[in-house]
């Protein structure tokens, strides 16, 4: 369902980087209300402590009153402590679809059958071989020897719609190659990872 997303709105806006964005603010709107419950459970949780911490004190010898105590209490103010759970369960596979989005846009959003980007992932295996080199992402990988003028030949066997379909496919974000993986030293690609980690931790104190 997420591959169907990302695929209309590049059939509207043919950028991917841009879509990208579009597509994550989409997911995030949509995850929005999970997270104001999982907040407030978070809440109603830090209310509660002093009184488990309490009751934990008071029955520290007898579990089964303890346990009895704390339903009680729970019970009597609405309190489900599971309920925090639920948003955290749901977001794991959400979170696990947009990275099989987002790594395999051959699939995704060109919509190239299996057996043709089985056959590109072969040519690729076996030519990164030939230079002495790792294959990791294989789809953005394919993608990016595509538009490089030395290696889109590897391809041509797989024919002119797919030669065609993968060499004008926008992969880029403000001119930046998002097929590529960013290196330690003097390149513009390094601020993706460390915008990454910085607006996640300013996240994490704000959530705080």
């Amino acid at each position: 369902p997420l591959g169907w997303i990302m695929w209309l709105l590049y059939q509207v806006i043919r950028n991917y980087g841009i879509v990208l964005i579009l597509f994550t603010i989409l997911v995030k709107a949509a995850l929005f209300p999970l997270s104001i419950k999982q907040q407030k459970s978070s809440a109603k949780m830090a209310i509660f402590q002093p009184k488990i911490a309490e009751i934990q004190k008071k029955y520290a010898n007898n579990k089964q009153k303890q346990q009895e105590e704390m339903m009680k209490l729970y019970e009597a103010h609405g309190y489900n402590p599971m309920s925090g759970c639920l948003p955290l369960l749901i977001q794991f596979p959400i979170l696990f679809g947009i990275i099989d989005v987002v790594y395999n846009p051959l699939t995704h959003i060109l919509r190239i059958p299996k057996d043709t980007i089985a056959s590109a992932v072969e040519i690729l295996k076996t030519n990164y071989e030939a230079l002495g080199q790792m294959v990791g992402q294989q789809q953005l990988q394919i993608v990016s020897e595509m538009q490089n003028p030395e290696h889109a030949q590897w391809f041509a066997s797989l024919g002119a719609d797919f030669v065609d379909k993968v060499s004008h496919f926008d992969y880029t974000l403000f001119g930046l190659d998002l097929g590529q993986i960013p290196v330690f030293g003097w390149n513009w690609l390094i601020l993706v990872p460390i915008l990454s980690g910085v607006t996640s931790l300013l996240v994490s104190i704000i959530s705080m």
